[in-house]
């Protein structure tokens, strides 16, 4: 499949270096005069490219037009990955003509949108928790950068390249620990940021209300929440946490109300809970958070018996006085 081909008489763009925040008028296309194909070879994730000496990783544009590929390694190829120094390259096709190319430290995780507006997660070169998250126009003009006090996990945009985020890792006494970035690529500025109850996505969508973003997860599942971190789908997070089980989760949550548990929460937990998993002290953490919601519906000889289940599978559950003082009140 044919994708790259070189331009005569219009050279790449150059990425200029980055400011806090910068805006700049796209550029106005030049005809161009198409020369031979390159010569490349792309696969699922990676491509090619010999006639710029070029191996890395490639991400399209949801219509295809557009492709940002970046390698995250010096131009030697010796060395990749984590360093101290040699920055990576990325370089943007339009319909595999060459329109625009630029440099980062560690440059990873590229997106690009239908307007060929793209995206770029720095990884950086110190030892420290840190990245930096850059947006580009298609013709390699910065939109915005930000640098976070934390390693970059993930990022995505829009389709129409109106918002995009960033999801940071955990990191220690950083205030960027774990938050997720929503930035309006129209007027370059950051919009929201917050912690996704839901953890961190595998990837993003943007519906058209310009008022929701949606995370996806490996497995299907999907929860919208509002731009300012707004749970929408808070409900439909809880049902399915109830249903795979996943009792550890379910406890933070439930930790949040101390001993004053809604009766909706504790009823749409019971209603889908499982309690049955493959490992140990899972099992029994689902049945300490099901023994916890029976206890908030004021059903104390059920919430016993889920307590006594739990502790007989990990004594060290912490439910022992909990179970004694239910005990002593039904006796």
């Amino acid at each position: 499949m044919s994708l790259f081909s070189w331009l005569f008489g219009r050279r790449p763009t150059t990425v200029a270096p980055p400011a806090a925040v910068a805006r700049a008028a796209p550029a106005t296309p030049v005809p161009v005069r198409r020369a031979p194909k390159l010569d490349f070879s792309i696969g699922d994730r990676f491509v090619r490219i010999a006639a710029l000496d070029f191996f890395g990783q490639y991400s399209r544009s949801p219509d295809g037009t557009w492709v940002i590929a970046w390698r995250d390694g010096n131009d030697a190829g010796t060395r990749g990955g984590h360093r101290l120094d040699g920055p990576g390259r990325f370089y943007l096709f339009q319909n595999g003509d060459l329109v625009a190319q630029g440099r980062a430290e560690r440059p990873n995780d590229g997106k690009v949108a239908n307007d060929g507006s793209f995206i770029i997660n720095d990884w950086r070169f110190a030892s420290e928790l840190n990245g930096t998250f850059y947006a580009y126009r298609s013709d390699g003009s910065l939109i915005l950068k930000r640098d976070f006090a934390a390693n970059l996990v993930n990022n995505g945009i829009a389709d129409d390249a109106s918002f995009a985020v960033c999801q940071c890792a955990n990191a220690p006494h950083s205030a960027d620990s774990s938050i997720l970035t929503i930035f309006d690529l129209r007027s370059g500025q950051q919009i929201a940021a917050w912690v996704p109850d839901s953890g961190w996505a595998d990837h993003y969508s943007f519906p058209v209300d310009d008022t929701s973003i949606r995370l996806h997860y490996r497995g299907g599942e999907s929860f919208a929440y509002a731009l300012d971190g707004n749970f929408i789908d808070r409900g439909a997070w809880i049902d399915s946490l109830a249903r795979n089980g996943s009792g550890y989760v379910l406890h933070h949550v439930l930790r949040e109300y101390g001993d004053a548990i809604p009766n909706e929460l504790a009823k749409r937990i019971l209603v889908g809970l499982t309690t049955t998993a493959n490992d140990p002290m899972q099992h029994a953490m689902a049945l300490k958070v099901r023994g916890l919601c029976q206890e908030a519906l004021d059903d104390p000889h059920d919430a016993l018996e889920s307590y006594d289940a739990a502790i007989a599978i990990d004594p060290k559950i912490g439910l022992k006085r909990r179970a004694a003082a239910l005990r002593r009140r039904i006796s």
